[in-house]
């Protein structure tokens, strides 16, 4: 708390909103899906809806990025967040397919402009011996959001119930009412000052010799799709693992899933004092390498105490390092293009997850959970080892500046 006493207004306001945006994720993430369902609509129509919305997202990356280059992020977050609200609630109101899937998919949209904008606003209001801290308790503060909007989530149906039933018109009403926290994020945007941003590219003419990635972006963006195939290839079944393989039940995944949030939370708090030490890039690489071992633990235990044990070390390790890393990825990326940068790298994300997750789960469906396993650990192991490759010596004057410093003061 006394590290986030010390950010600047700006910085403090881009957290509040987070934390008001991730309430609203975390109510959404629980009930979506349920109240699709409770419409009458079966598991195929809510897959559709989904990857409609992400494929949204996915496509909007770019274009978002490069307006992001061009234009006032913060006005570009007021409007997408006002958009975002006005496509929501009509996705609660009609039940139609076609609106279904019309306000899915301008909800994914919209929504991709914010969170493209978002990373580089914080870094351009942090200074740089802060940044780190600022994306850690960022990542921190919408972790626990996103908790607390869950547990919303799952009371707030309940309170409807007396006057609407606990079945859509609970959900309905839950998830009209949380869209009013949308409307609230960007509200606070209207109180960041601008004032103190990086200087934005204007030009008249659009031109497509602007849109050319430097050599960082494209190393960036290639360890986004190994990381992202990494992430979609085990990470969606977990769950699915531990109860049919391991025999596990709904409560023993919960309490698991409960413990493994609260190192991560551990490890965003750690981040800052291990990138003191070692620095970002280093503490990326190996935060990764210390997971795969326990990833491998999960494949081949019996138990589904140890697998679960390895299940929370590797939770701890994978996430560790992630404000880290977009630390330094706003520190080595030009200003001017942070955006389209972001935007190749959510998209290539995206793809990676899409495409990992699609070919492991015909795996697992034929009950092969061993492949999954073993491509998540290559894949993280080549993400260690492109992140080192491509930057081990982009830090070694900040690391050498920093030891002479603790050196010399007493």
């Amino acid at each position: 708390m006394r590290t986030i006493a010390s950010f600047n207004t700006n910085v403090k306001l881009l957290l509040l909103r987070s934390f008001i945006v991730c309430l609203y994720t975390g109510i959404y993430g629980i009930l979506f899906n349920l109240y699709i369902l409770s419409l009458g609509y079966g598991a195929d129509f809510l897959g559709l809806v989904l990857a409609s919305n992400v494929l949204a997202s996915s496509v909007m990356s770019i274009p978002a990025g490069i307006l992001c280059d061009r234009y006032d992020k913060r006005a570009l977050m007021i409007i997408s967040g006002a958009l975002s609200t006005l496509s929501a609630i009509p996705l609660y109101l009609l039940s139609s397919q076609y609106a279904l899937l019309l306000f899915s998919v301008a909800g994914g949209a919209f929504v991709s402009i914010s969170s493209v904008a978002l990373t580089p606003m914080l870094a351009e209001n942090a200074r740089k011996e802060e940044s780190v801290h600022v994306f850690s308790a960022n990542a921190s503060i919408s972790w626990i959001s996103s908790v607390i909007g869950s547990a919303l989530g799952g009371i707030l149906p309940g309170m409807w119930g007396p006057f609407t039933g606990l079945n859509a018109g609970g959900l309905r009403l839950t998830l009209l009412s949380s869209a009013l926290l949308l409307a609230i994020g960007s509200i606070l945007m209207l109180l960041v000052k601008e004032s103190g941003y990086a200087t934005r590219i204007r030009c008249g003419s659009f031109s497509l010799k602007s849109l050319r990635p430097s050599a960082d972006v494209v190393r960036f963006t290639v360890t986004s799709l190994t990381f992202g195939a990494a992430s979609g290839m085990i990470v969606p079944y977990f769950n699915v693992y531990f109860v049919k393989a391991l025999q596990a039940g709904v409560l023993e995944v919960g309490l698991v899933s409960a413990a493994a949030g609260a190192v991560m939370l551990a490890g965003f708090i750690i981040t800052p004092y291990l990138t003191s030490k070692i620095g970002k890039v280093r503490s990326a690489a190996l935060s990764k390498v210390f997971a795969a071992p326990f990833v491998m633990l999960i494949a081949l235990s019996q138990s589904f105490l140890l697998a679960a044990a390895a299940y929370v070390a590797y939770v701890f390790f994978i996430n560790m390092a992630g404000p880290a890393t977009t630390s330094f990825q706003m520190e080595q990326i030009k200003p001017g293009e942070q955006g389209l940068a972001l935007g190749m790298m959510m998209t290539g994300n995206y793809i990676a997850v899409s495409v990992s997750t699609y070919l492991s789960g015909l795996l697992i469906a034929s009950e092969n959970y061993l492949i999954p396993f073993v491509g998540t650990c290559i894949f993280y192991v080549l993400t260690a080892f492109l992140l080192y490759h491509y930057f081990k010596d982009a830090e070694k004057p900040q690391l050498a500046k920093s030891i002479m410093q603790r050196i010399i003061t007493p």
